[in-house]
């Protein structure tokens, strides 16, 4: 494998730096996954992640290029927001939707290579979605943990809450009732007690909370009835209805799962139900958001893997004539 360090400019002429990992070339298929970076952490992605998923994929002859958006780790420009929810709204509208293009510009001039496999955790995901939707070099999605909603700060960290949020919830605040801390948060005004009180009304059976979907939702045009993202609908049937694949893997203890299947999936299920083969929901039980434990690394590759070299044909992906499985603790540049 050979670890290039580059750096390339973005469209507005930013530089932004990354790394290229190359297969060798008498393995190589022609086709790059861009592993894209999540919020605001740069290159490398939590705990070395995207290395590891270098060091698994590059031996199976894919191209891999990871690299820092601008305003982040070592590329170039700033960030102008001041609350860290509104880079997250602005990741998840898009903002990085034009690098992640240059990034393919540039990479189609310096290698040759046109076809791409947009993969990330997080926002890298939105991210990759995003710019499939207006992008068809991208020929398969790969997201980790991807967010269905718009960040919308502490203060509305309540509102929104899903019914699987409330229900992981529920077990927590349940510990706390024999704590005199928790108590003296509760009586001094500290507490959340719209969240207090949705758990309790959940638990009475009397109501659900304002994010519960109904059993028939709008379309993916019509605005959403609470903190859902607009443009995830949008682009996810764009690109499965162009016939490009999707895999979607989500974290069994995270709640963007809850919030794809209540905010989502629930509100399109007879139109998902029309395209089922052409995508797929991966779950890995126990889970984290950032896939800190080893085993759930390879267990979230040993899938995704197989996900690549069975429906990702399309993308030139003709498996090599042997291919090797590395270990997952990858060296190389950051």
């Amino acid at each position: 494998m050979r670890v290039t360090p580059v750096a390339f400019p973005n469209r507005d002429g930013l530089q932004l730096s990354g790394v290229v990992h190359e297969p060798d070339p008498q393995a190589a298929r022609g086709v790059c996954v861009l592993l894209l970076s999540p919020g605001i952490k740069g290159r490398v992605g939590p705990h070395r992640l995207y290395l590891k998923m270098a060091a698994r994929l590059v031996p199976l002859g894919y191209h891999v290029l990871r690299f820092d958006y601008h305003g982040l780790g070592d590329s170039a420009g700033e960030l102008a927001e001041r609350v860290l929810a509104d880079v997250y709204c602005g990741v998840q509208n898009g903002r990085y939707v034009d690098d992640t293009r240059a990034a393919m510009d540039w990479f189609g001039r310096e290698y040759g290579v046109e076809r791409f496999v947009a993969s990330g955790l997080c926002g890298g995901a939105i991210s990759g979605l995003l710019a499939a939707a207006v992008d068809d070099r991208i020929q398969a999605v790969w997201c980790l943990g991807v967010p269905v909603t718009f960040d919308g700060g502490q203060e509305n960290w309540g509102k929104y809450l899903t019914r699987g949020q409330l229900d992981d919830l529920k077990g927590a605040y349940l510990r706390k009732v024999a704590s005199p801390r928790a108590w003296g948060r509760f009586l001094s005004g500290r507490s959340s007690y719209e969240v207090i009180w949705k758990i309790v009304r959940r638990m009475l059976g009397r109501g659900t909370p304002a994010a519960s979907p109904p059993a028939r939702g709008p379309g993916p045009d019509a605005p959403p009835p609470d903190n859902a993202n607009p443009k995830f609908a949008s682009s996810f049937f764009a690109v499965v209805e162009s016939g490009r694949p999707v895999l979607l893997v989500f974290s069994g203890g995270d709640r963007l799962g809850w919030e794809f299947d209540e905010k989502f999936a629930a509100r399109h299920g007879e139109r998902l139900a029309a395209l089922q083969d052409r995508f797929e929901v991966f779950t890995i039980e126990g889970a984290n958001h950032i896939l800190s434990d080893r085993r759930w690394v390879e267990q979230m590759l040993d899938h995704s893997v197989a996900w690549l070299e069975r429906d990702c044909r399309s993308a030139g992906a003709s498996a090599p004539a042997e291919a090797s499985r590395p270990d997952v603790v990858a060296p190389g540049p950051a």
